[in-house]
């Protein structure tokens, strides 16, 4: 069985204690850590194994287990189940496997079906796997960077606070053509142009195709840093990148961003028709407490950082 398309455009000390959790209303607080390359991490358990380091990724429909962390929890592929990914600069045809539950903190997902991928990509850095928009979503997400800590809230609380202080950035959801993953994007205004962004958390690059920097008018130029960028699943050479003076969404603001330029293929694969668009993630929003409210279509960012 063949399931089409699943979305993974990776390349982004609190205890889960009672009385925090009563506080908070959380039904999991768990500590995160920035990888070696930029990713955010929490530990997860697959059935009674682990902990394993697992990365947020708010661009990947699916959650995803590496073969090797796979194997060595003992959880076997699924032979007649395989997903289709769609990664930043490749795809690929992947077995299923299923997990009786992934636990993170105090919270499990109890029959967890996930892809089973390698994990030898450069862009992956040291992790086991990545939380797809397929657990995220079953709540709300917060991401606190005073303590480093990720909290996972029932979808109704989020509604019931005023959250003063916060800047609301509506996420606009984007169906995957041929199959039932969802994307979230948000507007850019850069300039005189408002431009689609998916909103990826596993990316830590700022990325954007040739229609949306010849919108911009913006000379690009060679490549600083980076010849390259690495998708979960393969590499990619970057011939040109530009520097963008002032990036905003609602009333948040970065300056001095740099912005990798190609027509990868994931942008043929969230259907844009040839438009601009862009790739954001950790680059942005690494630094501010978040909290993604899946369930009301938007991120919640605290301002008084």
């Amino acid at each position: 069985m063949l399931r089409r398309i699943a979305l993974l455009a990776v390349i982004a000390t609190v205890t889960g204690c009672a009385s925090m959790l009563d506080e908070d209303g959380a039904l999991a607080v768990v500590p995160y850590r920035i990888s070696s390359v930029g990713q955010i991490v929490v530990d997860a358990r697959l059935n009674d194994d682990g902990p394993f380091s697992f990365a947020i990724d708010t661009g990947a429909s699916i959650t995803v287990v590496f073969d090797e962390t796979r194997q060595a929890a003992g959880i076997e592929a699924l032979t007649s189940s395989r997903v289709s990914i769609q990664g930043l600069v490749a795809s690929g045809q992947f077995p299923l496997v299923s997990v009786k539950r992934l636990w993170v903190g105090e919270e499990g997902w109890a029959d967890a079906r996930m892809a089973s991928i390698p994990g030898d990509s450069v862009a992956l850095g040291s992790i086991d796997g990545i939380l797809g928009v397929d657990f995220l979503s079953r709540y709300s997400v917060g991401l606190s960077t005073a303590n480093k800590a990720l909290r996972l809230y029932p979808p109704e609380l989020t509604s019931e606070r005023a959250y003063l202080g916060w800047t609301s950035i509506p996420l606009h959801s984007l169906q995957i053509p041929d199959s039932k993953a969802t994307a979230y994007t948000i507007d850019l205004v850069i300039g005189p142009e408002t431009i689609p962004a998916l909103f990826d958390l596993g990316a830590t690059t700022n990325v954007m195709n040739w229609r949306a920097a010849r919108a911009l008018e913006v000379r690009p130029l060679q490549p600083k840093q980076r010849n390259s960028v690495a998708g979960a699943l393969q590499s990619a050479p970057i011939k040109a990148e530009i520097n963008i003076n002032l990036v905003k969404t609602q009333n948040i603001h970065w300056r001095n961003r740099t912005f990798l330029i190609a027509d990868f293929p994931v942008f043929e694969v969230l259907d844009t028709g040839g438009q601009p668009m862009a790739i954001v993630g950790t680059d942005l929003f690494g630094g501010r407490d978040l909290i993604i409210d899946f369930a009301r279509n938007r991120v919640l960012v605290k301002m008084s950082q």
